[in-house]
């Protein structure tokens, strides 16, 4: 038990790790970088980084996996990496921030209908409980309950849900993947179908790369993706029930609206306060 209580509180943390990214993106868009390049920096140089520390710490014998194992870490990098960035950026194109954040926090339904399937996790009264509560709070987080100016189409609807889909992914696949090589080795293949996948389907331009954008981009892809997906996978490996974690995980949105209060002195009302709340409450229960 103290076990995996360690294992959700590894996923907690990744998930404050999480809550950065909009920092990171934020930050390269100002230094001129564009949403494909950002995405394809992301999972390259964080390849470049675990692929070093993974043949440092373990030699190049371990990157030799088993078939199931490798088609594992392809379904992490394709999906769960690179089809959720394109699907999440085309949501926040078509639908604006505040649509596509609500609709990626239907993750957790995907992943506990999923875990019922193949894990044969039982959803109890609590669990579905526990998952409006936080798909609730997710909401009020990200609008603070403000409704009147959210546009919405049904082609933006569709990117969402395949994000929140992806999104949820990644708790599944990453749980049958843990207890089949270590975490670096996951993540270092993971981040290799990811770029990859994200430099033939959006052709990012390399022109506008400069040495703003490449330091910011190594920072984002040490702390909210080397490091965060480290500590993710070995959280998995310790906890029992996947559908729990994107559950967890979702101290994500509270993170990234703090952060939006210090840093950019954004507006925290009352709706927003009781969002977090609901969250906590969703994670605790």
């Amino acid at each position: 038990m103290l076990n995996e209580n360690k294992g959700y509180v590894f996923i907690f943390i990744t998930g404050i790790l999480w809550g950065t990214i909009g920092l990171f993106v934020a930050e390269m868009a100002k230094a001129g970088s564009s949403p494909e390049l950002t995405s394809f920096l992301r999972m390259a140089l964080g390849l470049l980084i675990m692929l070093a520390i993974t043949i440092f710490k373990y030699g190049v014998k371990s990157l030799i996996i088993d078939l199931k194992t490798f088609m594992l870490c392809a379904v992490i990098g394709v999906v769960c990496n690179g089809i959720y960035n394109i699907c999440n950026s085309l949501s926040v194109i078509n639908n604006g921030v505040a649509v596509a954040s609500v609709l990626m926090y239907t993750a957790p339904i995907f992943t506990a209908l999923a875990s019922r399937i193949i894990f044969k996790e039982s959803i109890t009264r609590k669990k579905i409980f526990a998952l409006i509560l936080n798909i609730i709070g997710c909401i009020l987080v990200v609008t603070g309950g403000n409704f009147v100016n959210i546009n919405i189409n049904f082609k933006g609807v569709m990117y969402g849900v395949g994000a929140g889909f992806c999104y949820g992914m990644a708790a599944i696949a990453g749980k049958a993947a843990s207890g089949r090589a270590n975490a670096f080795v996951i993540n270092t293949w993971g981040y290799f179908f990811a770029a990859v996948f994200i430099l033939i389907f959006t052709r990012p331009d390399f022109e506008i790369l400069n040495l703003k954008i490449l330091w910011i981009g190594f920072l984002f892809a040490v702390i909210p993706t080397a490091l965060a997906y480290i500590i993710y996978y070995k959280g998995l490996e310790r906890v029992k029930s996947t559908a729990r974690v994107p559950v967890v995980a979702s101290i994500e949105p509270v993170t990234a609206a703090l952060i939006g209060v210090m840093l950019y002195h954004e507006a925290l009302g009352a709706a927003n306060l009781a969002g977090v709340a609901l969250v906590i409450i969703s994670i605790m229960l």
